[in-house]
C-alpha cells in the first residue's frame, strides 16, 4: 500500500473522528488532532508488521499495551475500539487488493480481543 493511500486513511479516521466529536477539538485543539494522525501512522505500522510478519499476535498485544496506557491516561476503551473501527471502515471502501484484507482481519480481531479485555476488567 502505497503512502498517499495510508495518508488518505489517516485523514479520513481523524476527519471522522473529530466530525462526530467536535468536543475533541475545543478540548485539544490542533495539537490532538495532529496526535491522532500519528497514532493512526503508528496504529497502521503496526498493522502491516504483524500482516508482513503473519502474526496476528503482535498487532493484538500491541492493542492490549496501548488500551492499558491509554485507559491509565482516562481515556476508555470504547475510544480505542472506534478508532480501529474506523480503520477497518476505510480499508473496506479502499478495498485496494488482498493486503487490505489482511488488515481488516487483523483489526477484528484486536477489536474483539479489545472488547473481551473490557468486559473482563469492568
Amino acid at each position: 500500500m502505497n503512502h498517499s493511500k495510508i495518508n488518505a486513511i489517516i485523514e479520513e479516521v481523524t476527519d471522522g473522528i473529530y466530525k462526530d466529536n467536535p468536543i475533541l477539538l475545543e478540548k485539544f485543539g490542533e495539537r490532538g488532532r495532529e496526535k491522532c494522525k500519528e497514532d493512526n501512522e503508528h496504529h497502521i505500522k503496526y498493522l502491516q508488521t504483524a500482516a508482513a510478519m503473519g502474526e496476528e499476535k503482535y498487532f493484538v498485544d500491541y492493542a492490549l499495551w496501548l488500551n492499558g496506557i491509554l485507559t491509565s491516561r482516562g481515556m476508555k476503551t470504547e475510544h480505542l475500539v472506534d478508532n480501529f473501527q474506523r480503520l477497518k471502515n476505510a480499508f473496506e471502501k479502499m478495498n485496494a487488493d488482498e493486503h487490505s484484507g489482511v488488515l481488516i482481519k487483523l483489526l477484528e480481531i484486536a477489536i474483539e480481543s479489545l472488547s473481551d479485555d473490557a468486559i473482563i476488567n469492568e
